[in-house]
């Protein structure tokens, strides 16, 4: 061997010992995009790189991305962080875009991925899932994978919300497992998340039983010595938000609402109070006083109606009286693991817990409002809605991907192929 083939071959092995690493931290580090909070002109891209790192954003209407092949525009990030909320404006409304999004550590760590901006008029068709968390006994590959892969099948969703509980702890790891999860459902769709009470527990106290906390004596002092909530890290980095907010679509608000107070906590686990509901009571009630809107549903992780009681949760009253005030058009919750739905003076409530988390058995002597309609236990799926601002209606579809044998078992789920409808209900936007 040559001394010059010698020098070529020692270049390459420094070379290799360099760029290897950087490969393999990708892999297991790096979030593929999410987009959130889309508006007629604008949209939010974010993903999680490399520690402290930035990277660019290629972007294009989807028809010119499909007709060139190519991007019209790049934008390149401002801030050296790990997790990157870029926004993006000057968008066409109701307008496919394709986007790739270029880390600084690793420009080809992701592919092509697409959103679509909210249109000023017409229907429009979201999603609604929610407590995609994994169990003790099972990971989120073995539930929560199989509805975002048929959300994903979905033709023409435009944003999907999430009712909160992601994962079972503020754990990285799990956090990494939800965003694979979700990947193929992410890369076509807005995601609009509310926060949910085990997006506060404290991965210290995953050994313990499955919510690792029993009602506690007075003064709430924690039982089995449990270690505090945290502040709730993974979700306020993934999402970058206000915990409470609101959006429009064709005319039709969408108001996300805060329910865990991390101030009202059994060991790491925060309810909700209502104190906590009547903080934002005023907010919501300004929210609601918009009479140009054409609709207006909310979403918060606890319900306000829920198996196991005939009245309505005393602690979102505020909530619960200002709905009815304004007569909003829907309601969607989660916290309790499965699907019901409820007509409380022609509201349509609906618990939509049903996206992966342990499973709730619901028996035949549960108690229920006086408004219960359906109430579907041990299945995986989640709610497709349809909206119709011209004629006033939306129909909203329960989809199950699955069904469950038993509620924490690391069985595999029966699954449907095609996903099959399970409810049906068609109600006025505005009444």
């Amino acid at each position: 061997m040559t001394e010059r083939s010698c020098r070529y071959l020692l270049a390459l092995i420094l070379l290799s010992l360099f760029i290897h690493p950087a490969l393999a931290k990708a892999s297991d580090d790096y979030w593929a995009p999410w987009v959130t909070l889309t508006t007629t002109d604008s949209a939010t891209i974010n993903w999680r790189g490399e520690e402290k790192g930035s990277g660019s954003i290629d972007y294009a209407t989807s028809s010119y991305f499909n007709t060139h092949h190519s991007y019209e525009k790049t934008i390149v990030t401002t801030e050296a962080e790990t997790y990157q909320h870029v926004r993006i404006s000057g968008l066409e409304s109701n307008t496919s875009y394709t986007y790739r999004v270029r880390p600084s550590g690793h420009a080809s760590a992701f592919g092509d991925r697409s959103f679509r901006t909210m249109p000023v008029s017409g229907p429009f068709t979201f999603v609604v899932v929610g407590d995609t968390r994994e169990g003790v006994n099972y990971p989120e590959t073995k539930r929560f994978k199989y509805v975002a892969d048929a959300i994903a099948e979905e033709p023409d969703v435009l944003f999907v919300l999430h009712g909160g509980d992601f994962c079972r702890h503020d754990y990285e790891p799990s956090w990494s497992t939800f965003f694979q999860c979700a990947d193929k459902m992410l890369a076509k769709s807005a995601f609009f998340p509310a926060i949910g009470n085990h997006e506060y527990h404290e991965p210290k106290n995953k050994n313990l039983d499955e919510e690792h906390y029993i009602e506690c004596p007075q003064n709430c002092i924690p039982c089995n010595k449990c270690a505090p909530g945290t502040d709730a890290v993974n979700f306020r980095s993934a999402f970058d938000m206000p915990l409470n907010y609101s959006f429009d679509c064709a005319g039709v608000r969408f108001i996300v609402l805060n329910s865990p107070d991390p101030n009202s906590t059994c060991c790491d686990d925060p309810h909700t109070t209502l104190k906590f509901s009547e903080e934002q009571a005023p907010w919501l009630e300004q929210l609601l006083m918009d009479k140009m809107s054409k609709g207006t549903f909310t979403m918060h992780h606890h319900p306000i109606w829920d198996a196991g009681s005939t009245n309505s949760s005393s602690k979102l009253e505020p909530w619960e009286n200002l709905y009815h005030k304004y007569n909003i058009s829907a309601n969607f919750a989660g916290h309790t693991h499965n699907y019901q739905r409820y007509d409380i003076s022609g509201i349509p409530y609906f618990v939509v817990g049903n996206g992966g988390a342990p499973n709730d058995y619901l028996t035949d002597s549960a108690k229920y409002a006086v408004g219960k309609q359906v109430a579907l236990p041990m299945q995986l799926g989640y709610l497709k809605v349809t909206v119709d601002p011209a004629n006033n209606t939306a129909t909203a579809w329960e989809i199950t991907v699955g069904k469950l044998t038993c509620w924490q078992c690391p069985d595999e789920p029966q699954l449907y192929n095609p996903p099959v409808i399970n409810d049906t209900i068609t109600f006025p936007l505005k009444h």
